[in-house]
């Protein structure tokens, strides 16, 4: 439950141990310090645990005398003089690593990684210069099968850049049979893509 994605502790759930009892609420110095000084182990047990208790007891090939008899064997929970607390009674905290959104269970752990690299911004730029140019097709009435060539200039490196780390696609999604550099914006159509700046036109092939 520890990893380098994320970070696991717990501290007691007040609410839940009150409501188990006068016994529990009497004694609660007492649980709140055992819960507090759990380790990641233990709180891992816990919760595991706590997760085989719910899937047993909705286990419908066992009569419910045996349902809970073997929910008892198998449920794990601290003990007390006066009773004891399981995973219910622990409210979980997960500190995630910077730049991740963690979404995790007893048994998996899966991260998506936020930080957008130069690369994917460059890629997001030639996927919206894509649908630029589709939008100008439909405006133009060309068939879906028409073939164009397509015409840009722009003065921003990371637009020329993404361009061409993605001439393949930016042709293949268009029916572009020719991607040609102009000059200047002189009679071309202004538009930006992810934020860059740029100008265009289309013509059929």
């Amino acid at each position: 439950m520890q990893t380098k994605l994320e970070k696991l502790s717990a501290k007691p759930n007040f609410l839940a141990i009150k409501a188990k009892g006068p016994d529990y609420a009497k004694n609660m110095k007492v649980i709140s310090a055992k819960l507090n000084s759990l380790t990641v182990d233990e709180i891992k047990a816990l919760l595991q645990n706590g997760d085989n208790h719910a899937r047993r007891e909705s286990r419908e090939d066992l009569s419910s005398h045996d349902r809970a008899e073997e929910v008892g064997r198998e449920a794990q929970t601290i003990k007390f003089d006066f009773g004891e607390v399981g995973a219910d009674c622990l409210m979980l905290n997960r500190i995630v690593a910077d730049g991740m959104a963690v979404e995790a269970n007893q048994h998996f752990t899966v991260a998506l990684d936020l930080k957008i690299t130069d690369e994917l911004r460059r890629a997001c730029v030639a996927r919206e210069l894509v649908n630029r140019i589709q939008n100008r097709r439909k405006d133009q009435n060309y068939a879906i099968t028409d073939k164009i060539e397509v015409t840009l200039f722009s003065a921003s490196d990371v637009f020329k850049q993404a361009v061409a780390e993605n001439e393949a696609y930016i042709a293949g999604e268009t029916q572009a049979v020719a991607i040609k550099w102009a000059a200047a914006a002189d009679g071309l159509e202004a538009n930006d893509a992810d934020g860059e700046a740029f100008s265009f036109t289309t013509v059929k092939a």
